[in-house]
């Protein structure tokens, strides 16, 4: 091959490969963490980990595809804290914390799960 065929060759690989783009994932499939305050979710500014609720705060975990936390899907349940609770009496040194899970939809899930 010469020099010019080659670098004909090199050329159209370039434009090939430079002309596709990049795979874009839709989403991501994870659990989102959230926190009910006065009756409606907001995405939790710390993870579960670190978040230190005080006695009678509701959390909620919500498994879905989100493209972002921006975008994030809120769980579908609002109960407030004596509806999950409100049989559980206080008690010194202790938390009552009110905890939802959201498993999601069949969409949510991995294919063939």
């Amino acid at each position: 091959m010469t020099r010019r065929g080659a670098a004909a060759v090199l050329a159209v690989l370039l434009l090939v490969l430079g002309g596709a783009g990049q795979a874009q994932a839709v989403g991501y499939r994870y659990w989102s963490f959230w926190d009910l305050s006065g009756g409606s979710w907001t995405y939790a500014t710390q993870g579960p980990s670190t978040a230190r609720p005080s006695d009678g705060d509701v959390q909620g975990f919500r498994f879905a595809v989100s493209e972002d936390s921006s975008r994030a899907t809120k769980p579908r349940t609002k109960p407030d804290f004596d509806a999950v609770c409100g049989g559980t009496p206080a008690r010194d040194g202790r938390k009552r914390i009110a905890l939802v899970l959201d498993f999601g939809t069949a969409a949510d899930a991995p294919s063939g799960q």
